[in-house]
């Protein structure tokens, strides 16, 4: 591996020093409880130990303590994050090491060989290294230090003085010093014994430890540069999967459509992964409309891929001059062409004559759509075609159904039916059809939130496993009158939108009382709309009126694009009573409720929709 590329992943480590420092402070500490357990034990004289090593002991353990406990200090500060922190907590347990192993070399022997397992948690060769050389050199002094300052150990300095026939062990370092310099003056050089037979012994195993440990440590480190590599190149897929599911998304209509002859509603709810759901609306000329849904089949990037290459060919199919089973077998022609992969698309094309009603559809293997009629709701009767992309030829078939004023067609992909809550249970056909007929308005935006609460409801957090994708068309037909603007959403341009609305109600002939109630209630969600967050953002309030001549329906519709605010969930209290003391917001939309026929909220694409229907 190149330096280059080795320092990029050390920096890692360096990354998570801050918690094996933490950890290894913690360490020090616990050996210092230890000590000092050992400590009161020898200050009561529990463990008997010569004066010269008392006083020894009183001295190094109380200093060995503060060592240990010091790295604690830093916790709570910046230096623990340093580089350079873990040779300073790494060495204090080192330098108590070395200290006890002078006041007692017989004991604390395996100090040393604990001293360099400790830093395998750190997993830096280089510091393993630090900690290796640090042992062998501190080592080598504690022993000749440990021969004259600490216990007798008769390994080091032999088997005494014989003196009337007893065994001494000389106790103070002088006569230590004396005796070694005698029996060095009869031939025995004790000094190069120690080293030989204690020190270089001890070393080799240290030595063999090290060798063991830092191969350990190498293969970890290598372990865990294959890691994060597989880590960056995971983060690298997501990160393209996320720019690919954004592509994606950009390539459909995020607009919220509606004119006097129809309202077009749809989203996509995408999974963790880029899919395959799609769906897409076009105007072919002023008395038709298209709109088409479909689902290729598997997921992530082949899909996607695959999903584009359809959703170009609809947009260069897509015409009058052809009828949607046509316009299906020619898209299934073109995808079907070098298909190696087997992969297919459930699709469902139908084209709204916006005069009349008539809706003519293709459906190629996908699930029927959902018509509301009358305030009643049921599955569409249709053929169920074979799917793109499988087979050479097409197998679909034009149909034809009726859609009257306020009817609605709803196209759905499998991600709404088969979602799963957590016991494993599907959400179902019966059940969305059960919520369209429970519903006791059809006001567009409404129909479209409830299907999507309900849909997460059911789920109740269980993990999305496919898209979720639907689009509803409401027809309206031809006996409609409209009008449109957008504004500047600031406080003072209030009055042009409210004169906008007074003028195309009176233009309608609608009653003067209504119109002034319709004033105070724009007045009160427009004033909400832009005090909540509008003014932060550089886009204009979108308003559009709405009047169905043959209904005697009147329809606001007011997209802005401030932060997410449903004004009709601030309160819920009845209009009735001693109103003075209605919260401050309150009494406003309680008047809105009061008046209007159907409020509705949703919050899609970053816009708030809000849609206020008023039924003469």
């Amino acid at each position: 591996m190149e330096n280059a590329e080795r320092e990029k992943y050390l920096k890692a480590y360096y990354e998570n020093e801050a918690d094996a420092n933490k950890h290894m402070a913690f360490a020090n500490v616990f050996s210092a409880i230890i000590m000092t357990v050992f400590w009161v034990l020898y200050i009561f004289k529990v463990l008997q130990v010569s004066p010269n090593i008392y006083i020894l002991i009183n001295i190094i353990f109380p200093l060995g303590i503060f060592i240990l406990v010091s790295p604690l200090f830093y916790i709570k500060t910046t230096k623990i994050l340093k580089p350079r922190f873990k040779y300073f907590v790494v060495f204090s347990f080192i330098l108590v090491a070395a200290a006890l192993n002078i006041i007692i070399p017989k004991h604390a022997t395996l100090l040393w060989a604990l001293s360099i397992l400790i830093v395998t948690h750190y997993y830096n060769p280089k510091l393993g290294l630090f900690a290796f050389i640090s042992i062998l050199t501190l080592m080598f002094f504690c022993l000749y230090g440990g021969a004259l300052l600490g216990e007798y150990d008769p390994n080091l300095l032999g088997p005494g003085v014989i003196e009337d026939g007893k065994i001494i062990f000389p106790e103070s370092t002088i006569d230590r010093y004396n005796m070694l310099h005698q029996m060095l003056l009869e031939g025995e050089n004790r000094y190069l014994k120690i080293f030989l037979f204690y020190y270089l012994p001890r070393a080799a195993i240290l030595t063999l430890i090290f060798f063991v440990i830092n191969a350990l440590n190498r293969r970890t480190y290598n372990l865990l540069v294959k890691e994060l590599k597989v880590s960056s190149d995971n983060q690298k897929t997501k990160t393209e999967l996320e720019v690919a599911k954004e592509i994606q998304l950009a390539t459909l209509p995020i607009e919220f459509v509606t004119n006097e002859d129809v309202e077009i509603q749809a989203e996509l709810k995408p999974a963790k992964e880029v899919g395959g759901d799609f769906y897409d609306y076009f105007v072919l000329d002023d008395d038709h409309v298209a709109i088409l849904i479909a689902d290729v089949s598997g997921k992530g990037i082949p899909a996607a891929m695959f999903m584009m290459k359809t959703i170009t060919c609809f947009k260069n199919y897509v015409s009058l001059k052809k009828s949607p089973a046509e316009t299906l077998k020619e898209v299934n022609r073109i995808i079907y062409q070098g298909n190696d992969s087997k992969m297919f698309v459930t699709c469902f094309y139908a084209i709204v004559n916006t005069k009349t009603g008539v809706t003519r559809y293709a459906n190629a293997g996908h699930n029927p759509p959902v018509i509301g009629q009358f305030g009643s709701y049921h599955y569409l009767k249709c053929n169920s075609g074979f799917v793109l992309g499988g087979l050479s030829e097409a197998f679909v078939k034009d149909e034809e159904t009726q859609l009257n004023n306020g009817d609605t067609i709803t196209l759905y992909t499998d991600g709404i039916t088969e979602a799963r809550n957590e016991k494993g249970e599907f959400y179902g056909n019966d059940r969305m059809i059960n919520l369209y007929n429970k519903r006791e308005n059809s006001c567009l935006v409404e129909l479209h939130h409830s299907l999507k609460d309900d849909v997460e409801k059911f789920a109740n957090g269980a993990e999305q496993s496919d898209d979720m994708t639907y689009i509803t068309l409401k027809y309206h037909g031809d006996k409609c009158e409209y009008e449109e603007q957008e504004f500047v959403p600031k406080i003072e341009k209030i009055p042009e939108m409210l004169e906008f609305l007074r003028l195309f109600a009176e233009k309608m002939n609608i009653e003067k009382s209504f119109i002034n109630n319709l004033l105070v209630v724009a007045d009160e969600l427009l004033s909400n709309s832009i005090k909540y967050g509008c003014e932060e953002t550089n886009e204009n309030i979108f308003m559009r009126i709405l009047y169905n001549l043959e209904r005697k329906e009147f329809i606001l519709t007011i997209i802005d694009h401030g932060k997410e605010f449903n004004p009709f969930l601030t309160n819920n209290q009845p209009l009735e009573g001693d109103i003075s003391n209605k919260k401050e917001g309150g009494l406003g939309i309680l008047i809105v409720k009061k008046l209007m026929s159907e409020c509705a909220h949703d919050y899609i694409n970053k816009k708030n929709i809000l849609i206020l229907k008023k039924k003469f």
